[in-house]
């Protein structure tokens, strides 16, 4: 009967070291998983164990009693630091962060002490009977130091499970028991060492893990990307946002979101992001990506801008560790439709009414009456001037969306100055700049820029000799400031103010569209845009604009 039991137990023990070593293998398989750290040392701990305990009943078996106390006594070791370790895991899953902190490392401290101290006076005690009776305290007190770090660590998980709508109850139990099994089994078993009788025990450890690891996101983490993400996330945001884990499934939305897709935090959190929102079955979502698509949602199908950020624990540079990944999505459908509508509409400007005003003009040489016959070539003029800025302001936009060049103001400003001097017009324009300025920056731009300020001048010169000039100067290596001064009769004040506001009304806009071609080119050039009066007629235009770099290339 002896041998029977005996045997009994060495299946029960090898059972569980295989159920827990396979466990271990399958957890390692994910191991890149923000959680699975913690949670596969858990795992090793118990296998550990469990193979302790088989190979030690093996040695029971051949009479090699002295080898098979000291595999106990590492059976003891390792159930002391089991809650240890489950305090660990529990806080890095409930959002606590997952490195050794000096905290951490006295919790754990506080494990070995015990044993430390016991050792101490097992080496010093004058008797058998002293020892005892100091170590009677120490054992005392280390069975209620890890009874509160169960209690502590199990508090936290229930408490998740209680507020987190992917956390439930059977998760939270099924975890919980699948760890401490062995322990339970041994106080059923009313064995206090928790070393004998444990092969029942670990063999329902290992079914129990295995059943959470397969069942549910014990090393994903995600708890804790929601407990930081949701102190980053602004919940009044108008863009949606949705934090997924790595696996595509829904953490965490905000108000916006649960609108725009006719949902519920119950029914989207814990769903993979794509059976939730129609429209990205064939969108990658890694960290970093971006672009625009069209979702449907509560207000039918929408255009909208996206991208994905890694969510890590900490701000800090060069944290590489992302527990998850947040998508914002921009709700781009005006934008679009109004960019539509401007190409739409500088192709009419473009080509039919510059056509339609060709005809015009060419009528208008029929006409006898030659005020009338003016006054229709000055305002057909006039329209296509303005069609030829609207072409303009479209081209500076397109220029300004490729990567910044190096480029010589000083050799840019020269060559629009020598254009103005072989073209007829009545004026002087002078330049004051060294011999060269070198910027990283658009050249097709900036000369557009000289050359609209310089004819602005000229244009609207009230004078009977226009005079305008033409300062550049550079500040440093990656800035410089242009000066265009002129003796016209100066900006009026409501243009400025216009231009200023950054936006028309029907009652409030500007004459033409030169100031605004002055204002976006210097925007486009990532410059600043000033103006003053001159003394004693005119106006001063100050441009200033710095050096710019692929990444801050202004696009259309």
């Amino acid at each position: 009967m002896a041998l029977i039991g005996t045997l009994g137990t060495l299946l029960l023990r090898s059972l569980a070291v295989g159920l827990l070593g396979w466990t271990v293998w399958q957890a390692l398989q994910t191991r890149e998983q923000p959680n699975a750290e913690p949670f596969i040392a858990l795992l090793g701990l118990l296998a550990g164990w469990a193979l302790s305990a088989f190979v030690a009943e093996l040695l029971g078996m051949v009479a090699l009693h002295h080898l098979q106390s000291i595999l106990e006594l590492g059976q003891f070791g390792v159930a002391l630091f089991i809650p240890g370790l489950w305090t660990i895991y529990v806080l890095s899953y409930t959002g606590r962060g997952t490195g050794l902190t000096w905290r951490r490392i006295a919790l754990l401290a506080g494990i070995a002490l015990p044993i430390v101290l016991g050792g101490v006076v097992i080496a010093v005690a004058p008797s058998e009977t002293a020892a005892e009776q100091l170590i009677a305290p120490l054992i005392g007190w280390e069975i209620l130091y890890l009874f509160v770090l169960f209690l502590y660590a199990t508090y936290l998980l229930v408490d998740l499970g209680g507020n987190h709508p992917r956390v439930s109850n059977t998760h939270v139990v099924v975890l919980t028991t699948g760890i401490f099994a062995p322990y339970l089994v041994s106080l059923i078993a009313n064995n206090a060492s928790g070393v004998g009788n444990t092969g029942m025990g670990l063999l329902l450890s290992g079914g129990l893990l295995a059943v959470a690891m397969r069942r549910y996101p014990v090393m994903t983490g995600f708890p804790k990307a929601d407990y930081i993400a949701r102190t980053r996330v602004v919940e009044t945001l108008q863009e949606a946002v949705v934090v997924l884990d790595w696996d595509d499934h829904i953490l965490d939305v905000n108000e916006t979101t649960i609108a725009l897709f006719d949902g519920s935090v119950e029914t989207m959190i814990g769903e993979p992001i794509r059976t939730v929102i129609d429209g990205l079955e064939e969108t990658d979502l890694p960290a970093g990506a971006t672009g625009t698509i069209g979702l449907q949602t509560s207000r039918g199908l929408r255009q909208f801008q996206f991208s994905v950020s890694p969510v890590t624990e900490s701000q800090a540079e060069g944290d590489d560790d992302p527990v998850a990944r947040t998508i914002l999505f921009r709700d781009v459908t005006e934008r679009e439709t109004r960019e539509q509508r401007l190409t739409v509409l500088n192709r009419i400007l473009r080509h039919n009414v510059r056509s339609d005003l060709d005809v015009i003009l060419a009528y208008a040489d029929r006409i006898d009456d030659d005020e009338i016959r003016t006054s229709i070539r000055d305002m057909a003029t006039d329209l296509l001037e303005l069609s030829n800025k609207a072409r303009e302001s479209e081209e500076l936009m397109t220029a300004s969306s490729s990567a910044p060049e190096s480029v010589d103001l000083a050799e840019v400003a020269a060559s629009v100055v020598q254009q103005f001097e072989s073209s007829n017009h009545n004026g002087e324009i002078s330049l004051e700049c060294p011999e060269e300025i070198l910027l990283s920056s658009h050249r097709f731009v900036f000369e557009q820029l000289l050359i609209e300020l310089v004819e602005n001048a000229l244009v609207h010169s009230d004078k009977e000799t226009a005079k305008v000039d033409v300062h550049i100067r550079q500040e440093s290596d990656t800035a410089a400031t242009i000066i265009v001064e002129d003796n016209g009769p100066g900006l009026p004040e409501r243009e400025q103010e216009i231009i200023a506001a950054g936006t028309e009304t029907q009652l409030k806009h500007a004459e033409g569209i030169g100031l605004w071609f002055v204002n976006w080119a210097v925007t486009q050039l990532g410059g600043e845009l000033s103006f003053q009066r001159n003394d004693p007629d005119g106006s001063v235009v100050t441009v200033h604009l710095y050096s710019l770099t692929s990444k801050e290339s202004v696009t259309t």
